[in-house]
């Protein structure tokens, strides 16, 4: 073999050798979807309204009160529990919700109800929207 043979049969082999490598394995990253439900409707001064929602997974719920009018800026209660045949049994609830303030926390897969209450700060009727985001 000649050498200028040798040189081209060299080159080629350091050109296959470097293309081959172990491929690496990656394993695909699961992300749960996040589920967004909204409510809305009339609360009426000193009431409160429920409604019941389903976690799929165990992971982080986002409530907030999106909108509340004509009094935007009074404090309202927030409570969630567990859905039953009298209403909402609520097992934990925070009582400075306001419109835009996020409240977050860790759920794990079930049955849920949420409910949204007059502090006594209500004059009127209110109309609200409250977004849940979860699993």
């Amino acid at each position: 073999m000649s050498r200028l043979s040798q040189a081209a049969a060299c080159a080629l082999l350091v050109v296959a050798v470097s293309s081959c490598s172990n491929p690496t394995s990656t394993t695909p990253t699961t992300v749960a979807a996040t589920i967004t439900d909204t409510f809305s409707g009339t609360l009426a001064q000193g009431s409160s309204a429920a409604w019941n929602f389903t976690v799929g997974g165990s992971g982080t719920i986002t409530i907030t009160l999106v909108a509340l009018a004509p009094q935007s800026t009074i404090t309202m209660g927030v409570g969630i529990g567990s859905p039953g045949t009298s209403g909402c049994s609520i097992t934990s609830s925070q009582e400075n919700v306001r419109v835009g303030s996020p409240i977050q926390g860790t759920l794990n897969a079930g049955a849920y109800c949420i409910a949204l209450y007059d502090l006594g700060n209500m004059t009127a009727a209110n109309t609200y929207t409250l977004t849940v985001l979860h699993p």
